[in-house]
């Protein structure tokens, strides 16, 4: 399951601040990726803040309100998401049921996007992907990260749960604990709609549990919280180019880059032809941020155990042709790349056609999680 800490380091914190920030950060973090999803009921409601300054609102159709005061007397789920977070994109199936269950009744939800890679950050990219995943509610991409400050957000998928008089009942961080968060819902709504409790519950499903299979960490790639995975690194820095020469095959969840790449705090670009990089995993499904800088589009040919990958293992993305598998980058965003048949330990390559393609990291879904949709 993918959680991370994130925390909004600033320009005006001393560099040695940063850096202290950075490794609580990852401590905290390397702690948050062994347990297993997180609810809190509070026992002393706190008001809910009111959503921050220098948020774009990306609203669709009707106008909606943009303060937590305009929506007092309905129950409000208020869902932090990042568009490259695969946990996150899981999530939005559960809460388009939820939403579709209970809208009716006074039940809304407010996106809240909150970049963790420099593209996140791009509205235009915000924009794209809530339209991709058909978001229904109304979105606020958190430029200035002033609401994720003003809630103490942790990590994605975050949500919180506010009750009629504005006040925040209930979080949930991380996937799971949905038929807990579904029935505090209804417990709200019931209130004034006693009728919502003759609307059939979700099934109750654990996704994170043994029997699903225990999957590999979150890679990243760059040098993002001090956790880049890449094996042969050594003391490179943001912003240099290298020549890496491999000396062996990476570990599980380790990295290993081939040829020129340059360094960068969230990521690697290849920088010639012949750059290659390997990620060795054991999971179902493996899942790739990718971008550009500096190219339109590149083609990415993907092989699996030394050998050009089989369709039976391939991800949504994956097209092939007589060279064999391959995907193209022509967007930055989460690419589907691996589907096996069944949960299995894999060394996968991506071998970029050109310059210009940005690793950002890997992620991965045992059997209870197949996400479908690119």
């Amino acid at each position: 399951m993918k959680w991370f800490l994130r925390m909004n380091l600033g320009e005006t914190a001393s560099r040695g601040t940063r850096d202290k920030i950075r490794a609580i950060t990852l401590l905290v973090a390397l702690c948050l990726t062994i347990l297993p999803a997180l609810a809190q009921v509070d026992q002393k409601a706190r008001p809910a803040p009111d959503f921050g300054a220098g948020g774009v609102w990306l609203d669709q159709g009707a106008p909606v309100p943009h303060h937590i005061s305009d929506y007092h007397g309905q129950v409000v789920l208020v869902d932090f998401w990042e568009y490259t977070c695969i946990n996150c994109i899981r999530d939005f199936a559960v809460v388009k049921r939820w939403y579709t269950k209970y809208h009716p009744y006074g039940f809304e939800v407010i996106g809240v996007h909150f970049g963790e890679f420099n593209i996140g950050f791009n509205v235009d990219n915000v924009r794209v992907a809530a339209q991709r995943y058909r978001l229904p509610w109304p979105v606020v991409a958190d430029q200035e990260g002033t609401t994720w400050k003003a809630y103490a957000s942790d990590g994605w998928p975050d949500r919180y749960l506010i009750d009629p008089q504005g006040n925040i009942v209930m979080k949930i961080f991380g996937e799971g604990y949905d038929r807990e968060m579904e029935t505090k819902i209804r417990e709200l709504l019931a209130v004034a709609h006693p009728e919502v409790m003759k609307v059939p519950l979700d099934p109750d499903q654990d996704e994170a549990t043994q029997k699903c299979g225990i999957t590999t960490q979150e890679t990243y790639v760059g040098e993002l919280y001090g956790r880049g995975s890449v094996d042969d690194m050594g003391d490179h820095h943001a912003g240099e180019t290298v020549d890496f020469l491999p000396p062996h095959s990476p570990p599980d969840g380790g990295v290993m880059l081939v040829g020129r790449w340059r360094v960068e705090r969230d990521g690697v670009t290849s920088e010639g032809h012949g750059a290659a990089a390997e990620v060795r995993y054991h999971a179902r499904s493996l899942y790739s941020v990718l971008s550009l800088i500096g190219a339109k589009e590149v083609r990415v040919d993907l092989f699996q155990d030394g050998t050009p990958m089989p369709k039976e293992s391939a991800g949504a993305d994956v097209k092939f042709d007589s060279r064999g598998a391959y995907v193209e980058v022509t967007e930055p965003r989460v690419y589907y790349l691996v589907r096996t048949p069944n949960f299995a330990a894999h060394l996968i390559s991506l071998q970029p056609e050109g310059p210009g393609l940005t690793l950002h990291s890997f992620t991965y879904g045992n059997n209870c999680q197949l996400a479908d949709q690119p």
